[in-house]
């Protein structure tokens, strides 16, 4: 029959052991041991491949030989580029609030300067102007040539009758009176006067829309007379160069534009 062991040598023999575990950690297992190489390789591996981008963005040798030996241009991108402040527009003057002349005149000749087409369209109007005012001149000698020829053929008319009734007097044809002919004359001026004005608002509707000063100026700066020499003031909201005027003023002002811009553009 086999000996039994002792119970007591058992227990001792087990309080041993565990004393010695717990003292001497056991060695990582394997695979815990190879995970934990390949960690800190692959950090290593990552860390290796973003230094040697950067190098090779920075200092990349170029394949082409033609190219070789040659700096290349480095473009840096910052993450949080600060919107630079943009150059502010300067102001423009808006030609309807213009009522000084060197204001006006310092206005025209810069949109001359930047409008290619102003010189022909001021070449064009002066044109224009020069053919309806010679028309209507010669329109008129011939109403009073037409006047001289009409007394004329009366008086012939009547030579002749009374040379064929030599019994009959008085005139025969009765010639147009002097009052009559000045009446004829008035009817053609009045035509004349009603073509010029449709040509002079037609003519200020495109000096206009060019942006020739005193063409279209604000209402609010042209007050009459009596405002005039109570000196009263413009609103705040207008600059200095917007002055109030009167009809008379502005119709001297446009004049004198006129004349300004025929002196540059007339052939």
């Amino acid at each position: 029959m086999a000996q039994q062991p002792d119970l007591q040598s058992i227990l001792a023999t087990l309080a041993q052991y565990s004393q010695n575990a717990s003292i001497q950690a056991p060695p990582p297992a394997p695979n815990e041991q190879g995970n934990a190489l390949d960690s800190a390789a692959s950090v290593a591996v990552q860390n290796n491949t973003v230094a040697a981008t950067r190098n090779s963005n920075a200092d990349a040798i170029p394949t082409d030989p033609r190219l070789r030996g040659r700096t290349q241009s480095r473009s840096v991108t910052p993450s949080h580029a600060q919107a630079l402040p943009q150059p502010q527009a300067p102001s423009i003057i808006d030609p309807a609030t213009i009522t000084v002349w060197q204001d006006g005149l310092r206005c025209v000749t810069k949109i001359a300067a930047q409008n290619k087409m102003f010189e022909a369209s001021i070449r064009r109007m002066i044109k224009d102007q020069r053919a309806h005012e010679m028309r209507w001149y010669q329109e008129r000698q011939a109403l009073k040539h037409a006047q001289v020829s009409r007394a004329y053929s009366a008086a012939k008319a009547s030579s002749i009758l009374r040379s064929l009734n030599q019994g009959a007097t008085g005139s025969a044809v009765e010639p147009q009176s002097e009052e009559d002919k000045q009446a004829e004359l008035a009817r053609f001026d009045r035509k004349v006067y009603a073509a010029l004005q449709d040509m002079d608002a037609a003519m200020t509707a495109e000096l206009k829309g060019l942006g020739v000063p005193f063409f279209g100026t604000n209402s609010e700066l042209i007050v009459g007379e009596d405002q005039k020499a109570t000196n009263a003031v413009p609103s705040a909201s207008y600059p200095k160069w917007s002055g109030l005027l009167t009809e008379t003023e502005m119709l001297e002002l446009k004049r004198k534009m006129v004349g300004h811009l025929e002196a540059l553009y007339r052939d």
